[in-house]
């Protein structure tokens, strides 16, 4: 499309909306001035479907309460059944620890070494290429 084209349709655009503006304009003068004719006397109220949500009367909100307790009063219960049974495990391991002895430190301290030499070996070719 060329400029002038873009700039025709922009203007229809905008006058559609002034058209609507005006209306709106007179409408609330004449609610301000008591003459209004009762076609858009709907125009400052919202309609029912605008509103956020829905509300709910006080039983309906009672039998939701009631309804999250029992089930947060199941996921507590389901929740202290394993935990009773981890305690004990955890404390059967606990009675037993176990360690490293010391060739076990020494095998691995040289496995580290070798890891870590070859580490620094692969940095010091890749910086010289």
């Amino acid at each position: 499309m060329d400029r002038n084209r873009i700039l025709e349709l922009a203007l229809e655009e905008l006058k559609r909306q002034k058209t609507g503006i005006n209306a709106d304009i007179e409408a609330i003068q004449a609610e301000l001035t008591g003459t209004g004719s009762g076609i858009r006397q709907n125009i400052l109220v919202p309609s029912a479907g605008t509103q956020r949500g829905r509300t709910r009367t006080p039983a309906e909100r009672k039998a939701q309460a009631q309804r999250m307790r029992e089930i947060w009063a199941a996921k507590r219960s389901q929740a202290a059944k394993p935990a009773a049974s981890a305690k004990t495990a955890s404390a059967a391991a606990n009675t037993k620890i176990r360690s490293m002895t010391a060739a076990q430190k020494k095998v691995l301290s040289l496995k580290m070494r070798e890891v870590w030499k070859k580490r620094k070996a692969a940095a010091t070719k890749a910086k010289t290429r």
